[in-house]
């Protein structure tokens, strides 16, 4: 294969080939079937350069002497359509399944930009690009090059000449995704394939000698392989697909791997999961194998497995339009050309009629002028300041007579204006797209709604791009369980440099090996970003729709704020971002920065304020407070004892508010006794001492406290249920020493008894 990577690939059992004979007539199929499409399609791209005549209709305008006029409208809409791509691209996005492939979604993040990087991809897509949209269809091809010098390799990502491919004529889907082959087909030297294929070079001068010894009878056998005139060889390269039968392994969790990496797990690892019950799942399946078969005319190169695991081909077609199964594609050019035809047909008739009308004619008496003045009058007749002579007496009899060129028909041009219209109608790509039709003061929502009526027309073709893109992921990442170029080539520690936030560089390393000591003091070995692992969805994310409509957006922006009264900081981030400003993060940070400061600055002097305003209403309260006040609040801020203060207040409740005092004493005696009865009641019903402890504790009475209390009650309850001695007088008053007692408990004094 030329320009692809030539590692050990082991061969495929030899029923799984087609044979070269029959990948022969799969070539002459897909050549068949393309005629029409490469005939249409070279037109295509000749409109597009400025060749835009027929040679049979400019030979015959030329034997007539009238010009064939180019007037190429059509270059300077795929230039805005080609700009308008160029500023609009689909950035690939990777989202996780679960939270733990957070940082791997961004490792792969980083490690698809090095590779658009590293191949300049981006002027690749737009290559690809402009090909769908002159001939329908563009191809890319994602590969590995290995260097042998460097004994080591990189992921490619280039286009491929849609002359050069041939796809199955029975594939029905857009993408060719259901096509059972594709192949490439290029033009090299004798000497570049010898060195190629060496072991092939004496079947390979043969084949030539043949063709060359060949009469060219069979023109198109003769340009299908082989160009006499140019001694050019036609490598062919077929990729097909087979039908095999294959092992996978089902893992817990619902992974699956295939049979190689069923035998790369090691043997404690799979003991630890039968000994775990989380046995793998062996099933055989029938899965597609893709092949590639290499030949020169009727000399085969090579036929062997595809050197990729991902199990696609590596052709990425992007279709344009095609709207029926057996519809050839097409881009914007094919319907174009007709329209073009009529304005360059047009615009050389208008000249025609404008050159031969130009020169004045005369109507004159055959003795009118001598033979001499004859040939000075055809001479100076239509040139500024000639002058006619004739002979003496012919102006006065009226001989000679001045005819005035006729004017050139008016429905002529205006045909021809109206057939330039047709080109930005039939195309979608209209003057507000080109910028050419807006006053300098319309509204950016002006500029943005005549815009969209132009990105409405042409939406389709970026809709396939993205999903052209979304595929060429594939091929990178892999999908079913099959292991893309990344994880397939990428396989030891390697450090990718990209292009940071704000343009700064920054540096991804993948397959890190990291030794770390175990719980047990065993050594334990761990890959940091393994890009193996994890499961992810690639998305196609958009950007803005174009130059011209972030604009439009930051315009409409800026009218908000000026004419609707939105705050500018609140929307300054979004301005930026829809701006074409360079280091926009940069002065996004700085702006967060500041108003972070201004915030904090904002908080302290607002609390300032607050302590101040808490001071001046401390002051005029100290001022007006009562003496005990005014120690209590001294005593707050730590100016006299905290006592002093307590007994003033204690002084000053009682000789100012003795019934509101008596009140409070009467309301805690009542409390009091309640408590003192529920102790009673939970003793008399046998409920266990901790229980009682617990509960008054609950109540806000201190531990120490409320066992002095309970004591108490409990003495209480002795004396009551003993009884009464004759000779002794009766108690009194057993309660209220009870109270007074639960009193004293209660202001943390010492119990009265």
């Amino acid at each position: 294969m030329f320009d692809e990577v030539n590692n050990d690939v082991r061969a495929a059992p030899e029923e799984n080939k087609i044979g070269l004979g029959k990948i022969r007539e799969w070539f002459q199929d897909a050549v068949d079937k393309s005629r029409d499409w490469r005939k249409e399609a070279k037109e295509d791209y000749r409109f597009v350069s400025g060749k835009q005549w027929k040679n049979a209709d400019k030979e015959q305008l030329e034997k007539f002497g009238r010009p064939a006029i180019t007037i190429n409208k059509i270059k300077p809409l795929m230039n805005v359509l080609s700009g308008y791509q160029r500023l609009n691209r689909y950035d690939i996005s990777f989202l996780p399944r679960t939270n733990d492939d957070m940082e791997l979604c961004k490792v792969r993040e980083g490690v698809t930009k090095y590779i658009f990087d590293d191949c300049d991809y981006e002027y690749q897509e737009s290559q690809v690009f402009m090909d769908g949209a002159i001939g329908g269809i563009g191809w890319f091809w994602v590969y590995y090059k290995f260097d042998e010098e460097m004994g080591d390799g990189e992921i490619k990502i280039a286009r491929e000449s849609p002359f050069n491919m041939y796809v199955d004529p029975e594939a029905k889907e857009i993408d060719y995704s259901d096509a059972n082959y594709i192949i490439r087909a290029k033009w090299v030297n004798k000497a570049d394939l010898i060195n190629v294929y060496p072991e092939k070079a004496e079947e390979i001068k043969n084949q030539q000698q043949e063709y060359d010894s060949m009469e060219p009878v069979d023109e198109q056998y003769d340009h299908l392989y082989y160009k006499r005139d140019l001694q050019k060889l036609r490598l062919v390269e077929c990729w097909y697909k087979v039908k095999v039968k294959e092992k996978i392994y089902i893992m817990p969790g619902g992974k699956i791997i295939n049979e190689q990496d069923m035998q790369n797990i090691s043997e404690e690892q799979l003991m630890q999961m039968y000994l775990s019950g989380q046995i793998p799942i062996e099933q055989t399946i029938t899965v597609d194998k893709v092949r590639v078969c290499s030949f020169f005319g009727g000399v085969l190169l090579e036929d062997i497995e595809s050197p990729y695991e991902h199990g696609q081909i590596p052709f990425i077609p992007f279709v344009v339009f095609k709207f029926f199964d057996e519809d050839e594609p097409a881009g914007i050019v094919r319907d174009l050309k007709d329209p073009q035809r009529e304005v360059n047909k047009r615009r050389s008739q208008s000249l025609h009629i404008l050159n031969t009308s130009s020169y004045n004619n005369w109507i004159r008496e055959t003795d009118a002028q001598s033979d001499e003045q004859k040939a000075h009058m055809k001479k100076l007749a239509s040139l500024p300041g000639g002058v006619i002579e004739v002979q003496p007496g012919t102006l006065s009899r009226g001989a000679m007579q001045r005819l005035e060129a006729p004017q050139p028909p008016l429905s002529l041009f205006q045909a021809g204006q109206e057939a330039a219209a047709d080109l930005p109608s039939i195309s979608g790509i209209n003057e507000a797209l080109m910028g050419v039709d807006m006053p300098a003061n319309a509204s950016g929502r002006a500029i943005e709604l005549k815009q969209k009526q132009a990105i409405t027309h042409i939406a389709p073709m970026f809709d396939n791009l993205r999903k052209c893109k979304k595929r060429l992921a594939s091929l990178l990442w892999g999908k079913h369980g099959r292991k893309g170029l990344v994880q397939q080539f990428y396989t030891e520690k390697k450090v990718f440099r990209i292009e940071g936030v704000g343009g700064k560089p920054d540096f991804i390393t993948i397959n890190q090996q990291v030794t770390q000591i175990g719980p047990f003091g065993q050594a334990v070995t761990t890959t940091l970003n393994d890009i193996t692992q994890g499961d992810f969805d690639i998305i196609v994310a958009d950007t803005q729709a174009s130059a011209s409509q972030r604009q439009a957006q930051m315009y409409s922006l800026i009218d908000a704020v000026k004419t609707l009264g939105v705050p500018g900081d609140a929307v300054f981030d979004l301005i930026l971002d829809l701006s074409d400003i360079p280091n926009k993060e940069d002065i996004k940070q700085r702006l967060q920065q500041r108003q972070q400061a201004q915030q904090k600055a904002q908080e302290a002097q607002a609390a300032a304020e607050q302590a101040k305003q808490i001071r001046m209403s401390n002051s005029i309260a100290f001022k007006d407070a009562p003496p005990a006040i005014q120690l209590a609040m001294a005593a707050k801020a730590g100016l006299i004892d905290q006592k002093i203060a307590d007994e003033a207040i204690k002084q000053f409740v009682a000789y100012n508010y003795p019934q509101l005092l008596q009140q409070q004493a009467n309301k805690q005696q009542v409390n009091n006794q309640q408590i003192t009865n529920q102790i009673m009641q939970a003793i008399n019903q046998g409920i266990p001492t901790n229980q009682i402890l617990s509960q008054l504790i609950n109540l806000g009475i201190p531990a120490q406290t409320a066992q002095i209390l309970l004591q108490q009650v409990k003495n209480q309850a002795e004396i009551n249920s003993q009884p009464i001695n004759q000779n002794q007088a009766p108690q009194q008053n057993n309660s209220n020493m009870t109270l007074a007692a639960l009193n004293s408990l209660r202001s943390g004094n010492v119990p009265a008894m």
